[in-house]
């Protein structure tokens, strides 16, 4: 099930530039009336900027939570920090946000959460908030409704209890003494325990200030949310907030269902927190990798002025402007063929194995490879799309952090056997990224009940065999967002412009191929 996204309940801020010595015990307890929008707390409160985001709750989690709070269950502590400006939750982010979610109905598609997120709300996002509203209100009911029930008694006695305890429970609390370093140390102590950190979120804590963690943060939200590259002059920020939003339209527009109906699909796969932070930071170290210089970003140094951020996402729009859009260059990549498995689920070795290889042929001022792809590009994709189920079993038996570099490998191999003229076989597919022998096609247990992975496979069979292709080399096209319309006789030649003479192609056939 998927998660609510809660992040906007509490804003996050840089405690380090806010830190001081704190020693003195504050208040002793934490009331629900502390989170009214008219509450001197709730306008104090922020989360550290580095915590990651609030949405590893489901509807289910979220709903037994409130039950606990109101039949006056054992609930962990809080534990905050105060600074000179603000007083920061260190542990119970999630515990606070779920109440103020509830308080506002505002599950991550409410009027905080809109503003939050530049009013850009995906549909994904919506329909697990719908649900958590509906569910909330079946099991526990609206927040104001309950309080209007305090101090009555005609509800029912389990309705007069839940009423009274909102107004007088408190949560307990405990307060986290001395400077920024320890409020850090102790929120890494604390995450290391319950719901620890995952490496991808450990990850991005520790280098939260460096380039590639920023520009991946800022794509994930499209350039809104929480402003990790807050401290950056405006004019880094906006240059940041445009090319972020531009590269989520690119990689993650439009939305996938389950199971698929349509092959406009996005080229990066679901916007799930995790995996599409995973494949953005892969990716962009990827893309700004150059002959001279790999980049990890641990190794990285921080970004102080928001100039390497820039630097990544420009190297990165290079790179994307290979596989999609209507730029000259482009080659329109489409990801039914490239990027997803047969059961149309994304494959993230796929679509960092063809970004290595376009990055690295780039890099390298490759011009006689983009010509030889094209060439050979019709028959490439219909090898792709015949071999999906054995390429996954391939890669299946690939390690992990292999997977990628196999990828390319393997169109490496395919490309050069078609340039060739030579039939391929099963033997070199295997071949081509270090196999011998061969695999055994083992069939599952039959079942009568249709899957969506099942649908998703036949739509895409049906689909692709059906698609549109370029006039030029052959290869499907992706007219959502990439194509080019061509004179067949160029107009240098006489051709006109009338429906005669015009076919539909590649941006690069259309370029460098053609001409």
């Amino acid at each position: 099930m998927a998660n609510v996204n809660l992040d906007a309940m509490i804003p996050r801020a840089d405690f380090e530039l806010l830190g001081q010595e704190f020693t003195q015990q504050l208040f002793k307890d934490f009331p629900i009336s502390n989170l009214e929008d008219s509450s001197p707390v709730r306008g104090l409160l922020r989360k550290p900027d580095f915590q990651r985001e609030t949405n590893h709750w489901s509807p289910d989690q979220i709903v037994t939570f409130l039950e606990s709070f109101l039949e006056n269950e054992l609930i962990p502590s809080l534990i905050l920090w105060k600074s000179s400006a603000f007083i920061f939750v260190i542990d119970g982010g999630h515990r606070l946000s779920a109440l103020r979610a509830w308080m506002n109905d505002d599950y991550g598609d409410g009027a905080i959460s809109i503003k939050y997120y530049g009013g850009e709300i995906s549909d994904a996002q919506k329909r697990i908030a719908k649900k958590t509203r509906k569910l909330v209100e079946s099991k526990v009911g609206r927040y104001t409704s309950l309080k209007s029930l305090v101090g009555t008694t005609t509800s029912g006695p389990e309705i007069t209890k839940r009423a009274g305890n909102l107004v007088t429970r408190a949560l307990d609390l405990q307060w986290v003494q001395g400077n920024s370093d320890v409020a850090e140390k102790s929120f890494f102590k604390i995450n290391s325990q319950g719901t620890p950190l995952n490496d991808i979120e450990e990850m991005l804590l520790v280098n939260r200030k460096k380039a590639i963690a920023i520009a991946s943060r800022a794509i994930l939200r499209a350039g809104t949310g929480n402003k990790y590259w807050a401290r950056f002059p405006d004019a880094s920020q906006k240059q940041i907030e445009a090319a972020a939003e531009e590269f989520h339209n690119i990689l993650f527009d439009p939305e996938a269902d389950s199971p698929i109906k349509t092959l406009d699909l996005p080229l990066g796969g679901p916007v799930s927190p995790h995996n599409a932070l995973s494949l953005l930071i892969d990716f962009l170290e990827i893309c700004a990798s150059t002959q001279s210089k790999t980049r990890e970003i641990e190794a990285d140094p921080e970004d102080v002025d928001g100039s390497d951020t820039l630097t990544v996402l420009k190297y990165a729009k290079e790179i994307a402007s290979r596989l999609t859009g209507n730029g000259a260059a482009s080659l329109g990549l489409h990801p039914a063929v490239y990027f997803y498995n047969e059961h149309g689920v994304h494959a993230r070795h796929l679509f960092l194995g063809t970004v290595r290889l376009i990055a690295e042929r780039v890099r390298n001022n490759d011009d006689a490879f983009f010509k030889n792809f094209s060439q050979v590009r019709a028959g490439l994709e219909e090898f792709l799309i015949t071999n999906k189920p054995l390429i996954s079993q391939m890669f299946a038996n690939v390690n992990r952090e292999a997977r990628v570099t196999k990828v390319r490998d393997m169109l490496v191999a395919l490309i050069k056997q078609l340039t060739s003229r030579k039939e391929i076989s099963t033997e070199d597919l295997l071949a081509s990224i270090g196999f011998t022998g061969r695999i055994l096609d083992i069939q599952g247990a039959v079942k009568s009940k249709i899957s969506d992975n099942t649908k998703s496979a036949v739509f895409l069979r049906d689909a692709l065999a059906q698609s549109l292709k370029c006039s030029i080399c052959g290869g499907r096209l992706m007219t959502l967002k990439s194509v080019s319309f061509d004179h067949i006789v160029p107009k240098r030649d006489g051709g006109g412009g009338n429906l005669s003479n015009v076919q539909m192609a590649h941006p690069y056939c259309n370029t460098g191929i053609k001409n």
